[in-house]
């Protein structure tokens, strides 16, 4: 197995067609009553208090949850590595809503930064279904994405724990000294997320 990964590039000034700002891929719009993610632009650097006001602020029958996707990352300092938590999408979060057109009008009487992202004319494009499905089969309760552990036998991988355990044949890159891999998820596997793993053995 190759042990390289190729950083992904998230342009955040052109997206093709089927994506969201960050490079996520983009769902189709969806019948109101239905609840789906739905991608808030916000102040970069202040994304969990963002989302915490509007909890406060907003109705839950028009904002059920809103939260920054976080994830562990491996840093090295002094020789010795440490956990991390960071923000997966730097000045985004999430809202969960079933009504997107009453969370934009919300929005619009309030005097935070926060405003709908992936619009289409007067709708506004959920995140895709499969990569929703997957964000939250990995991630925990606190909305994070944690690291995983593997060990590679015979040139074969196997992720042993954490939120990567069955999904090896999704992991297409593996870089063992920076403790991370390359996971392609959805349905068509077109979009690829970065996550932590650490492969302590390799035989």
């Amino acid at each position: 197995m190759a042990e390289m990964v190729t950083e992904r590039t998230r342009s955040r000034a052109v997206r093709p067609a089927g994506t969201l700002a960050g490079g996520l891929p983009c769902g189709r719009r969806v019948p109101k009553g239905r609840v789906r993610w739905y991608l808030l632009k916000v102040r970069e650097g202040s994304e969990a208090a963002t989302c915490s006001k509007l909890l406060r602020a907003v109705p839950r029958d028009v904002l059920s949850d809103c939260f920054p996707l976080r994830k562990e990352r491996w840093f090295k300092r002094a020789g010795i590595w440490e956990l991390q938590r960071v923000t997966a999408y730097r000045g985004y979060a999430f809202a969960v809503s079933a009504d997107p057109a009453g969370l934009q009008k919300a929005l619009s009487k309030l005097s935070l930064q926060a405003e709908l992202a992936g619009t289409d004319g007067h709708t506004w494009m959920p995140l895709a279904p499969d990569a929703q499905e997957w964000f939250e089969r990995c991630m925990d309760a606190e909305h994070v994405l944690r690291s995983s552990t593997a060990v590679i036998v015979d040139g074969v991988l196997r992720v042993v724990e954490g939120p990567l355990v069955g999904q090896e044949a999704g992991i297409s890159k593996v870089d063992r000294h920076r403790r991370r891999c390359e996971v392609a998820l959805g349905w068509d596997g077109s979009f690829t997320e970065q996550m932590p793993l650490d492969v302590p053995f390799k035989s």
